[in-house]
């Protein structure tokens, strides 16, 4: 199996579709309905993370092309690589490094998810990505990383702010909930969407904010989230009051048997697509929102309920150390070569603190579905006060 061959054009059988990421064309082929589904499933509904469907471009900035073969295959075009190109090392993840290797025309990444022995391979030449993985659950979703990656880079070039956020929606408005891994930030989001009139879920773990000015002016911000699958635990679930989960058929699986996902703080989460999320657990689904408030949250089981508005040094504290803008902690180097059209710098961290004091800050602590259902009122009290 020839690198260059494989570069070369698209797999017969495949089916082509064009995305729009902001106003950046992507090409996408596949042949695999496993991993097509898997990217409608993830970029839904249209203007998550600014990715929507387009019938055609003519001009895409980008082609991705998404090919399934054996291990031993895999295993062969990157011994290949490794004695016709100068091996070096990539940041796939942040302080996750892998090999590449550099040749004339090409360069071939190694790729390996943190969590698995299985070995899939990446083909970047001029304006094109060829991906080569193996027929499984976890290569159908390399297709989804890629785009994943591909558009946070655009985004995050054209001057987002990131937050290490969950989100949801109330009368049209986007609720940032932020705080550290553990925090109970998704359990609070989706919580408060299945409860509350009027509600959505906007997302997990990353949100993207832009500015939305008139003249020099900053009126708000506009809200955009990363499709990122919402990852629960059991005790997460407990907490929100949902028994029904034992009868759900969901793409990632549960986690196995011999895992500690049944603990509130356990290593291994269910994790649910947009999609699924919309199906098992009730809420609409909401790409982006205008920013009307934040909740830092605390979801402790031996923790008692209080809600009260949070000070502006606790909230600088925990928005600061929360800035993905500042310190990414899942994206490695740019090494797809991301093209983009515009560059700027994300809005100063400053400016989004100086425009929270006009909006709801609430800082909750939560240990039961009771707590839940008291957080819930408490939020429409304090908004609407």
């Amino acid at each position: 199996m020839r690198v260059s061959e494989l570069a070369a054009g698209d797999p017969a059988g495949a089916t082509t579709r064009y995305l729009l990421v902001r106003d950046q064309p992507l090409r996408i082929v596949t042949a695999s309905a496993e991993a097509d589904g898997l990217v409608s499933e993830t970029f839904w509904p249209p203007g998550m993370l600014g990715v929507t469907e387009t019938s055609h471009a003519s001009e895409p900035e980008l082609t991705v092309v998404d090919l399934t073969r054996d291990p031993a295959e895999i295993r062969e075009l990157l011994d290949e690589a490794a004695a016709t190109a100068v091996r070096g090392e990539y940041e796939l993840t942040r302080h996750y490094r892998l090999p590449r290797y550099d040749g004339d025309t090409c360069t071939v990444f190694t790729l390996q998810d943190v969590n698995s022995e299985e070995v899939a391979a990446l083909i970047r030449t001029e304006r094109r990505i060829t991906l080569v993985r193996t027929r499984s659950v976890l290569g159908d979703r390399w297709l989804t990383r890629i785009i994943r990656d591909v558009a946070t880079r655009i985004a995050k070039a054209e001057g987002s702010l990131v937050l290490h956020s969950s989100a949801f929606v109330q009368d049209d408005g986007a609720y940032l909930v932020i705080g550290d891994s553990g925090a109970g930030k998704s359990t609070t989001a989706i919580a408060l969407a299945r409860l509350l009139p009027s509600a959505g879920w906007m997302g997990n773990d990353r949100m993207h904010l832009e500015e939305q000015a008139r003249g020099d002016q900053t009126q708000g911000y506009q809200v955009t989230a990363c499709p990122l699958p919402l990852a629960v635990n059991k005790g997460s679930l407990d907490v929100m009051g949902v028994t029904d989960f034992g009868s759900w058929s969901v793409r990632a699986g549960f986690p196995p048997p011999e895992s500690d996902w049944d603990r509130f703080h356990g290593e291994d989460k269910l994790k649910l697509s947009s999609q699924e999320v919309s199906r098992y657990l009730g809420v609409r689904v909401v790409p982006n929102a205008t920013l009307a408030g934040v909740i830092l949250p605390r979801v402790d089981l031996t923790a008692g309920y209080s809600l009260e508005p949070a000070t502006p040094g606790y909230t600088a504290e925990v928005i600061k150390r929360n800035c993905f803008s500042l310190d990414d902690n899942l994206y490695g180097e740019d090494w797809l070569n991301v093209p983009t059209r515009r560059r700027a710098a994300p809005p100063p961290i400053d400016a989004f603190l100086d425009h929270l004091t006009k909006l709801p800050v609430l800082r909750c602590s939560v240990g039961s579905a009771a707590d839940v259902a008291k957080l819930a009122d408490g939020f429409l009290d304090a908004v609407r006060t």
